[in-house]
């Protein structure tokens, strides 16, 4: 079976901006509410439920002293008002899309215009619309409702008609012409929100290259419903599904292509985990599924990220005009394998919402892959501790600091974290500089050799792409880190600022690049690396995070940078310059 994905998924702009305030507020607020769902997203107000925030169904349920958080489809003027006469803080999420709508209503309503709403009239948005409007408001749902209440309004009476912002299209067409056939001077205004333009728009253009069509996100979700019943339109079976537990993996097999959207309130790690349900669902037995399944199985059991360290290490080698050995390249390997494998399985909830593909995975392999992480870092220390003291202590101490990485060592007054990996920020930093330290560094005493200019230009380089993988990496999972309560760069400052920061570190490294050839410091292979710098900013710039990426795909290109800086540097050696 084959899977396409729409070009448009995750949290549309409103939905993001509103959850996202609400994570962040969780992180510090300890008296947190929402008036209402947030959004129509059950599994994302489950995991909003675990980080201390309720639902409160109206004003009165609020205790005194709260914080309250306005969701994305906005409220009325009545309910703002009650608020603040209750003294409680404000954090108002609506919709800026939405605002708008409400500001034509109520500039509508003041001029003694007859406002007609497109929507559903128990959603919160149309209601908090119907509240801006005044009392000259009628809600319809479709034509014949329209022209009931055309019928009703006084002839003088001019209209403004206004839809709710993630209405069907098609209808919202039929809508406007019916008006302007019997009210010529009726007032139009677009207020169907352009993700949802596009979204619907892509489910209209995918449905013709599908056999059928699954439609992702919360069963209460209107926006969701509509994509569905788009799909259903153009003459296809469309599956609305709010998480991969209801695939209808019997009914979808019989498919040989099968779109996939996603709702404006859907978050990008179930769109993932719905992927990943259907890809087993697709499997066909032959000798390119099992190519397939064999690398699969080398991304997500950490030995790719392992491999690719390896190379880097043979890369700050040769730039240091240190002759590579295998055993280097081992010790590093089996302990950047090692780290990651036990990390991921002491992170189970993150593990969860940012690699679901990993979850079955990690259960499938546990025995295996727990082995295999201690015998990593246990043959890193013995092959460490033959090259000497030096090589070791340093070897020993970079486990014991990966091993305490979540470990709670300390009050929460002292840091404002109990543990390493709470420190804001703390993920990327200690991450680039773990591996400059074993990759750059490591190789220097292990060799026998001594710190020189070369060396500090070799770990601002290794520090440079570290440092940047993790930031692409962090990026991608932005939505998820913050659910989860971790402060990764990302989520600090945010996807835009993280670009502009990578993209110094990255810019300083070509810099010392230049300037350690100009010196006489390193070969030309110096100038040449720069293409691994150029790589990782391509990279850093094209991740976003409301994207949908395939977990496979995604690191094999991630991590193909580190292994292309081997290539480089041995087609160097193989030319005589280094």
């Amino acid at each position: 079976m084959k899977i396409k994905l729409a070009r448009t998924s995750g949290f549309c702009y409103g939905v993001r901006r509103a959850v996202n305030r609400t994570f962040d507020e969780a992180l510090h607020a300890d008296n947190l509410y929402t008036l209402g769902e947030l959004i129509h997203n059950p599994q994302v107000l489950e995991i909003l439920k675990l980080r201390g925030v309720k639902i409160a169904e109206s004003v009165d349920e609020i205790p005194d002293g709260a914080s309250v958080i306005i969701r994305s489809h906005g409220v009325s003027p009545q309910i703002k008002a009650e608020l603040g006469k209750r003294g409680l803080r404000i954090i108002d999420a609506t919709c800026p899309r939405v605002v708008r709508v409400q500001q034509l209503a109520e500039r509508a309503g003041r001029r003694a215009r007859h406002v007609i709403i497109f929507g559903d009239r128990e959603h919160s948005e149309v209601k908090g619309i119907a509240a801006h409007a005044g009392r000259r408001v009628s809600i319809v749902k479709d034509l014949k409702g329209l022209r009931r209440a055309l019928r009703r309004i006084p002839r003088k009476e001019k209209i403004t008609l206004l839809a709710q912002s993630t209405q069907n299209l098609s209808a919202w067409e039929e809508l406007k012409r019916e008006v302007c056939r019997l009210k010529p001077d009726a007032q139009i205004h677009e207020t169907i929100c352009g993700a949802t333009d596009e979204r619907q728009s892509e489910v209209r253009e995918l449905a013709r290259e599908v056999k059928a069509m699954v439609v992702v996100g919360g069963l209460r979700s209107a926006n969701t419903r509509r994509l569905a019943e788009v799909a259903r339109e153009e003459g296809i079976p469309a599956f609305h599904v709010e998480t991969e537990a209801d695939l209808a993996a019997n009914k979808l097999g019989r498919f040989e292509v099968v779109g996939v959207a996603a709702g404006a309130s859907t978050p990008s790690w179930m769109i993932r985990r719905v992927l990943h349900a259907m890809e087993l669902v697709g499997k066909r037995r032959s000798f390119v599924s099992f190519l397939q399944e064999v690398w699969r199985f080398i991304v997500r059991s950490n030995i790719l990220v392992a491999f690719a360290a390896a190379q880097l290490v043979y890369t700050s080698s040769r730039l240091q005009g240190i002759e590579p050995e295998l055993y280097y390249q081992w010790i590093v390997a089996a302990y950047i394998f090692g780290m990651h494998l036990l990390n991921h399985f002491t992170d189970v909830f993150s593990i969860q919402i940012n690699y679901p593909a990993r979850v079955g995975f990690y259960a499938r392999f546990r025995r295996l892959l727990l082995t295999l992480g201690l015998l990593g870092i246990g043959s890193t220390l013995v092959v460490s501790y033959l090259l000497g003291p030096f090589t070791f202590i340093l070897i020993l101490a970079m486990s014991l600091l990966g091993l305490i990485y979540r470990v709670e060592l300390f009050g929460k007054r002292r840091l404002g974290a109990h543990r390493l990996m709470d420190i804001p920020g703390s993920k990327d930093l200690f991450l680039g500089l773990a591996w400059t330290v074993v990759i750059a560094l490591l190789v220097v005493p292990a060799s026998g050799s001594t710190f020189s200019p070369a060396t500090g230009i070799t770990a601002l380089f290794v520090f440079s792409l570290a440092f940047t993988r993790s930031l692409v990496y962090s990026i991608r999972d932005v939505q998820g880190d913050r659910m989860v309560g971790r402060e990764t760069i990302p989520v600090l400052i945010g996807e835009s600022l993280t670009r502009r920061l990578g993209a110094v570190v990255l810019f300083l490294a070509a810099c010392g690049l230049v300037a350690s050839f100009i010196l006489g410091w390193c070969s030309v292979l110096a100038l040449l690396l720069i293409f691994n710098l150029v790589y990782a900013f391509v990279m850093l710039w094209l991740t976003r995070g409301e994207k949908v990426y395939s977990d496979v795909l995604f690191e094999t290109i991630v991590e193909g940078n580190l292994i292309c800086s081997h290539l480089v540097a041995y087609g160097v050696h193989l030319a005589g310059f280094a």
